[in-house]
């Protein structure tokens, strides 16, 4: 009776995976098998296997190898919400690659991974809160209901981080809800909020904010005139050209910037009023806009 032919160590692992086992050091090992068809049906296994195997996968994540990196993504992708609290905790790995890898796998699982995801907002470390942010931006629509909710968090990075997200995902269902976290309490969530309504572009804005302009804080008027600007409604032009006087030099800078974006001829006059002001910048922000407004009607 003739012996068995001796099977190589990587033919082995090729039967194990191919024969319908599950035995997962193997399937761990063909990740690094030399055949890529090998490699990928590794990664499928191992995604069927399921929770047992994210620990393993996690790891993999570090690999200097990035296809390596790529199939583990794919196996946890497979494997789907149980692997969503290990990937949360990858967000703060200090290798740049592992993190991006961690916030590509949890974008693509999409809904599962949305509340996960708000709540790593939360979390104290700030690239933990940005990640969050970038995937559930990649996520995109199906994360606007909650990213809405979560402007009315307590925290104001989680207010902030989602606006920034929403801002990302320029979604016309936030406008209104951005349109109300202009005037919150804290500063850096102003300016998210008026950003992030410049992006979306939604010129039913264009009147709240062009009220908003009425308020006395400077950290309200600035983030409401650069979204004004960046939206482009020529609702708010003569309330812009008002600003022009201000004797707030940020003002008066950010005014001349959001009339040459919205490139409206009435406000040619006043911004050449501009080239005498006595601040260097807003004397450039003026120039800057003529140019525009010329450029635009030439």
């Amino acid at each position: 009776m003739e012996r068995p032919e001796k099977t190589e160590p990587d033919d082995r692992t090729y039967v194990v995976h191919t024969s319908g086992g599950m035995d997962m050091d193997a399937l761990i090992k063909a990740l690094r098998h030399t055949n890529l068809g090998i490699r990928w049906r590794a990664a499928l296994a191992l995604g069927d296997i399921g929770e047992p195997a994210i620990k393993a996968l996690v790891r993999m994540l570090k690999e200097p190898d990035h296809e390596i990196r790529w199939l583990a993504g794919s196996a946890l992708g497979r494997i789907g919400e149980p692997a969503i609290p290990h990937l949360i905790r990858v967000l703060s790995d200090p290798d740049y690659d592992t993190r991006w890898h961690a916030t590509r796998i949890l974008a693509g699982m999409g809904e599962p991974a949305i509340q996960p995801l708000i709540a790593a907002l939360r979390d104290e470390d700030g690239d933990i809160q940005w990640r969050s942010a970038h995937a559930l931006a990649n996520i995109g629509e199906p994360a606007v209901d909650a990213l809405i909710l979560a402007l009315k968090d307590s925290v104001w990075w989680v207010r902030a981080k989602a606006i920034w997200a929403l801002g990302e995902i320029r979604s016309t269902r936030a406008t209104e809800p951005l349109i109300q976290s202009v005037n919150d309490m804290d500063w850096y969530v102003r300016w998210s909020a008026a950003d992030a309504l410049g992006k979306i572009g939604d010129k039913r804005a264009a009147e709240t904010l062009s009220k908003a302009l009425k308020e006395p804080d400077s950290f309200v008027q600035v983030p409401t005139i650069w979204a004004l600007g960046r939206i482009g409604s020529p609702l708010p032009v003569d309330i812009l050209v008002r600003s022009l006087e201000d004797p707030d030099w940020y003002i008066r800078w950010s005014a001349a910037d959001a009339l040459g974006n919205i490139g409206d001829t009435r406000a040619l006059l006043p911004l050449r009023a501009l080239l005498s002001d006595k601040d260097e910048y807003v004397r450039s922000a003026a120039v800057a806009a003529i140019a525009r407004i010329k450029k635009k009607h030439s």
